[in-house]
């Protein structure tokens, strides 16, 4: 146990390995100085020369930060096709078109709750003057799952676009309706 009362992730792994762990699950454009502190590797030249190698692999994207150096930041294409991969290698597709209506139920339950169309115009009740801070509070609730759910079913609809394509591109699948292996195999 580390002093901070977990166990050390960095036990058996290289000072690149660290950099690469840290940068790897960004949410935001930092800084080589916040990448090295976080991975907790002395030199700073070892983090640099890591977050290139990165960015040359497209792992992560060099920006220009508010103070004119440059930051990395997530790739979030690369995040969004591991995500649509994700899906299609693990769930059938009655599964992600069960997921979809799962989604939709949800929201229909919303619309008649709240008596709206769209998430928009949820958002647009907040100032009503009847409410309460904490129906509001209850409605922003709904407001940030709405919009979760949302980017979900938009990512579920692409996964079942792809699917048959992705699975074509595995040597030795035979059947679409029966799952094959993992893509990454």
């Amino acid at each position: 146990m580390t002093d901070g009362g977990l166990g050390s992730w960095t036990d058996g792994r290289s000072s690149r390995e660290q950099v690469r762990e840290i940068a790897t699950t960004l949410t935001e454009p930092r800084s080589v100085e916040w990448v090295r502190e976080q991975a907790g590797v002395s030199s700073w030249q070892t983090a640099k020369d890591e977050l290139s190698m990165l960015v040359e692999f497209g792992q992560v994207q060099a920006v220009e930060g508010d103070d004119g150096n440059t930051k990395y930041a997530p790739n979030y294409q690369l995040r969004y096709f591991d995500e649509l991969t994700e899906l299609i290698n693990t769930h059938t597709r009655a599964e992600l078109r069960g997921e979809i209506a799962s989604i939709q139920t949800e929201i229909d339950e919303w619309r008649d709750e709240f008596s709206v169309d769209s998430r928009d115009e949820l958002e647009s009740t907040l100032t009503d003057d009847g409410l309460d801070s904490g129906a509001i509070r209850s409605r922003n609730r709904v407001l940030r799952r709405w919009e979760r759910y949302e980017d979900n079913k938009r990512l579920l609809h692409h996964a079942l676009e792809l699917y048959d394509d992705a699975r074509e591109l595995h040597p030795g699948r035979t059947d679409s309706s029966n799952p094959s292996p993992p893509l990454s195999q």
